[in-house]
């Protein structure tokens, strides 16, 4: 005989009503890192990381060695002394200062120009709608993958009838060939990612549109504009092609040219430790400014990969 149990209301109940289910625990599946892979890997990623900075080892190392470690036979690893002469020789060279002013002055100038242009460009296709929009975007995409060697020609007549060649000027215009399609297409995604409320909101509470740019656009795509700015330096100050092609006439040279001409010339062919530091000084600026914008440079290179 079943017992039943009643509601408190008197209606009976059902016994498998009367009775509370038992509910099944969840198999919760714990993922854990397997030690020994974990070693295999970091051991790895070691390894990979000694071999790619062996060569910038190498090549501080070699700017303080001795005439005796540099012809030796045997490679040290350790200079028997350390010597600042292959320094004191690039420092005494007389076109090396002129030819770093000369490439810091272009830099500057085609990075600061092509954030300003591409900004701006960045803004229109970004917010506004206009015919053959969509063809400007996939132009800009093209302008990247065309090789450098490609248009190098046309660009020097081009600026051969402007009267620009040989001048740092011309050099400066030239470089916009490439930062700003760069900084158009990168930017693009920053701007894109901003709600068009935000700026609406701005111009309800009476701003203009200068005002919810400046406001609005500009302090949140700065990410952006810090990554586009480092990438254009880098590109401007490694550039040799272009330089080498338009200051030609007027003797002018840049740190790669330099440093170019430098160590093909037969009186410091040979002199190894003063090429690595010729090397290593026209490069530390490019390695100190990525150093110091290194985490926002990360950030920028996320933050406007959501969508676009």
């Amino acid at each position: 005989m079943t017992a039943t149990t009643t509601h408190p209301s008197g209606t009976p109940l059902a016994p498998e009503a009367a009775k509370p289910k038992k509910q099944k625990k969840a198999k919760v599946r714990t993922i854990g890192r397997n030690p020994v892979m974990t070693g295999v890997w970091n051991t790895v990623a070691m390894g990979v990381a000694l071999v790619m900075a062996f060569p910038i080892y190498w090549m501080i190392l070699t700017t303080f060695k001795t005439n005796k470690d540099l012809i030796s036979q045997d490679p040290t690893f350790w200079p028997s002394a350390f010597s600042f002469d292959s320094y004191k020789t690039i420092f005494d060279d007389k076109e090396f200062l002129p030819s770093l002013q000369n490439t810091l002055i272009i830099t500057v100038g085609a990075m600061l120009l092509g954030l300003a242009v591409g900004f701006l460009a960045a803004v229109a296709v970004a917010r506004f709608k206009f015919r053959g929009r969509s063809f400007f975007i996939v132009t800009m995409l093209v302008v990247q993958m065309v090789p450098l060697l490609a248009i190098i020609i046309p660009l020097f007549v081009v600026m051969n009838k402007a009267g620009m060649t040989g001048s740092l000027f011309g050099v400066i215009l030239a470089y916009l060939v490439f930062t700003v399609p760069y900084v158009i297409w990168t930017l693009r995604s920053f701007i894109v990612n901003i709600p068009a409320e935000l700026d609406e909101a701005a111009m309800v509470d009476g701003c203009t549109q200068w005002g919810a740019f400046f406001r609005v656009i500009l302090p949140l795509t700065l990410p952006g504009l810090i990554t586009t700015g480092v990438y254009s330096w880098i590109q401007a100050w490694n550039e040799f092609i272009v330089a080498n092609t338009l200051l030609a006439s007027s003797g002018a040279k840049t740190s790669m040219m330099w440093l170019t001409f430098y160590s093909t010339t037969p009186t410091r062919g040979a002199d190894y430790g003063s090429q690595m530091a010729g090397g290593l000084l026209v490069s530390l600026p490019v390695i100190i400014l990525f150093v110091f914008f290194q985490k926002k440079v990360s950030a920028g290179l996320t933050a406007g990969a959501v969508k676009g």
